[in-house]
């Protein structure tokens, strides 16, 4: 079974329409150190079902004029088996369910939203509510932090379907400058 939900996770992987800050004080410190986590590039790969999924995520900052930040943006692109689908997502501090939401649009139409509660600072716990071709799917996930650039995403629906996919952050090269 396909899931578009994975991606997110982190992986990471997201909140659509508006980000929502946690109130005036803004998002809670533990919180953006949570989400901080998630900045970078990402790669994944693993099975949803009896399929073979590989996914690429990229995560960043959105902030405001004054470089408070505000939500992740991320986008992703990921292959369940002869399937491709490409979309966004954006992760932000849901004040009002005192959790993380993530919410994720690919390009096909499907959506899906994921509310984390972070249990640990290695663990949360989160419910995925997935819309593709006009059926909705739940499911419960647990994502664990093995280290600082790996984390395991597992699911399972209300069918019994049971998805383990493993993200691994790459690291970036920076740029040397030029000798003259």
């Amino acid at each position: 079974m396909k899931r578009f939900s994975i991606l997110l996770a982190i992986a990471a992987i997201v909140t659509a329409n508006t980000c929502v800050v946690a109130s005036a004080e803004g998002i809670p410190d533990e919180i953006v150190k949570e989400l901080d986590y998630l900045v970078g590039k990402w790669e994944s790969e693993g099975n949803v079902g009896d399929k073979r999924q590989v996914w690429g995520f990229t995560c960043r900052w959105a902030r405001t004029e004054s470089k408070e930040k505000i939500c992740l943006i991320g986008e992703f692109s990921y292959k369940t088996g002869d399937e491709t689908k490409s979309g966004v997502t954006l992760i932000g501090w849901n004040a009002a369910k005192g959790c993380i939401e993530d919410r994720g649009f690919d390009a096909l139409g499907g959506n899906a939203t994921l509310l984390w509660k972070v249990e640990s600072p290695t663990k949360w716990i989160g419910e995925i509510s997935l819309v593709e071709k006009g059926e909705t799917l739940n499911s419960v996930a647990e994502l664990i932090k093995t280290n600082d650039s790996e984390c395991v995403m597992k699911d399972k629906d209300k069918n019994g379907n049971v998805s383990k996919i493993v993200f691994r952050k790459v690291k970036q090269e920076r740029k040397k400058k030029a000798k003259e």
